[in-house]
C-alpha cells in the first residue's frame, strides 16, 4: 500500500523525511509548485488545488493521504475532510500533541497569512491547552526563501528577525512552526530565539500519528515517487540542497492535466 504526501512545494519534504524514518512503505510526493506560495491564496483556490492533487495521488495508488501543508490543513481540511473517502492526516493532528509535550502556556506561532486568517491553529491550541495564550504571526517571506534554497545567511536572518521580534517582545515561552517549510529554518530560528524558548516542529508528531494508523497496513518499502506541477528540475536541485541527499528523478504533472493521463505514463 502507498502513502501520498501533498504540499505546495518543498516544505512537505520535512514530513516525508520523518515518515521515512518510521514507516517502510512506498511514498508518492506531490508538490503543487505551479501555485506556490499558498499563503496568499483564497479558500476556494486552495480547495481547488487540494481536490486536483487528491485525485492525482489516488490515481497513483495512494490509500492514505498526508496533507503536509499547514495552510491546506487549516483552511481546507476542516471543510472537506469528512467527505474524503481515504484516510487523511493533516498537520493539525500533530500540533496539539507537539504543543502539549512542550508544556508551555504562552505560545507564538509562525505561519502563512492564510493559516493566520483561518484562526484554526489558535483555536486548536487553546482547546488542547486550556488557559494557554496563543500569539499568531504571519511570515510571508519565509516560504519563497526556502523554495529558493536559502535556509541560512543574512537575508534569512533579517527576515526571521522581522517576524520573531514581535513574538519575542511579547514574552513567548515556545515557538510553534506553523508551516512545514519552516522546519528547514529550524537552525537559524533556534539561534535567534535562544535556548530558553522551545521550538516546536509538528512534523515528528504528525509522522507518529501516521505510523500508528499505518501499523496494520505496513508492507515493503518499494520505490518513492516525486511529482510536481511545475519546474521539476529546480525542485529536485533545491530539495537535494536542503535535504543533503539525492532524490530520484522528479516528474512533471502539469496542472489541469487529467489524473488518469498521468497514471498511464
Amino acid at each position: 500500500m502507498t502513502i501520498g504526501i501533498y504540499d505546495s512545494g518543498l516544505g512537505g519534504l520535512s514530513v516525508w523525511r520523518e515518515l521515512c524514518s518510521r514507516i517502510r512503505a512506498p511514498f508518492v510526493y506531490f508538490g503543487d509548485t505551479a501555485h506556490l506560495p499558498y499563503g496568499d491564496k483564497s479558500p476556494d483556490q486552495l480547495l481547488e488545488y487540494f481536490n486536483g492533487s487528491l485525485a492525482f495521488l489516488q490515481s497513483r495508488g495512494c490509500r492514505t493521504i498526508v496533507v503536509a501543508c499547514n495552510t491546506t490543513s487549516s483552511v481546507v481540511l476542516p471543510r472537506l475532510k469528512h467527505l474524503v473517502q481515504l484516510p487523511v492526516v493533516g498537520m493539525l493532528e500533530g500540533v496539539s500533541q507537539a504543543a502539549a509535550a512542550a508544556g508551555k502556556r504562552r505560545i507564538g506561532v509562525l505561519a502563512t497569512e492564510a493559516t493566520v486568517r483561518s484562526g484554526v491553529y489558535a483555536r486548536t491550541l487553546e482547546e488542547a491547552l486550556p488557559g494557554a495564550e496563543v500569539l499568531m504571526q504571519s511570515a510571508p517571506e519565509l516560504v519563497p526563501l526556502v523554495e529558493a534554497g536559502e535556509i541560512a545567511g543574512p537575508k534569512v536572518r533579517a527576515a526571521l528577525l522581522r517576524y520573531l521580534d514581535p513574538l519575542l517582545t511579547q514574552g513567548i515561552e515556545a515557538l510553534l512552526l506553523g508551516c512545514t517549510h519552516y522546519s528547514f529554518l529550524a537552525e537559524p530560528i533556534g539561534e535567534l530565539v535562544g535556548g530558553e524558548i522551545s521550538v516546536i516542529d509538528p512534523a515528528p508528531a504528525v509522522a507518529s500519528r501516521v505510523q500508528e494508523a499505518w501499523a496494520d497496513g505496513e508492507g515493503g518499502k518499494g520505490t518513492d515517487e516525486f511529482w510536481v506541477s511545475a519546474a521539476p528540475e529546480r525542485f529536485r536541485a533545491t530539495a537535494e540542497l536542503i535535504l543533503g541527499e539525492k532524490l530520484p528523478p522528479v516528474r512533471l504533472r502539469p496542472w489541469g492535466r487529467r489524473a488518469v493521463d498521468a497514471a498511464e505514463d
